[in-house]
């Protein structure tokens, strides 16, 4: 277990408590190979269907649900850089330690509830994206290091307690990160739009794709 020497408990905490919450967060979008592929194979479908019954396909609520019903889906990554603090069980005002550690940070949508809404009359279709939210959160257990204010934490089941600390830091801290749901949100746009634009394309290019 490493564990950092220092001169005295006083400067120790001074030193903790001066490292940076948040050192670095770098937001990564998700490669979207699966929807690019889904889209490009229904493409072909609907192309093979109209060409063999040669008669226009009506555009419905239904249809667009089969296409973008892929259930959970991360659309954002955040690698996370923190620092946990562990406070003494029997005196919680008491820190024993500090926690550096990295994390992978996954936010995206719940594609079942998107809601669908197709007006024939006004050529309209509008899709409304439900709230983004973190889907996942990995801790990386072999990033863990350690301040110790109280050397008696030092035991041998202090990194699955420093591993739990860390996941409900990095779960309370990437929750305040607007950015991370912002971006997830407008890639749930960028995904959304590709599986359905090429397909109202085809059926009916009059109609107007609205995400939101």
């Amino acid at each position: 277990m490493d564990k950092i020497e220092v001169p005295t408990q006083p400067e120790t905490q001074l030193k903790a408590k001066q490292l940076p919450r948040l050192g670095k967060i770098q937001l990564l979008p998700v490669v979207l190979v699966v929807a690019v592929v889904l889209c490009v194979v229904l493409f072909i479908f609907f192309s093979s269907s109209n060409s063999k019954e040669n008669e226009p396909e009506v555009i419905t609520v239904a249809t667009l649900e089969k296409i973008i019903n892929v259930s959970e889906l991360s659309t954002f990554t955040a690698v996370y850089n923190g620092i946990a603090t562990v406070n003494n069980e029997k005196k919680p005002e008491k820190v024993d330690y500090y926690a550096s550690y990295e994390a992978r940070v996954e936010a995206g949508i719940d594609f079942e509830k998107v809601e669908i809404a197709v007006d024939n009359e006004a050529k309209t279709i509008t899709i409304i994206i439900p709230d983004v939210y973190i889907t996942e959160i990995n801790v990386d257990i072999s990033s863990l290091d350690f301040i110790f204010i109280n050397d008696k934490a030092n035991t041998s089941t202090v990194s699955q307690q420093a591993f739990k600390a860390c996941e409900a830091d990095v779960q309370a801290e990437s929750e305040q990160q607007t950015a991370i749901y912002e971006l997830a949100k407008q890639n749930a746009v960028n995904i959304l739009t590709a599986l359905t634009k090429p397909i109202v394309e085809q059926l009916d290019a009059e109609y107007e794709l609205k995400i939101s």
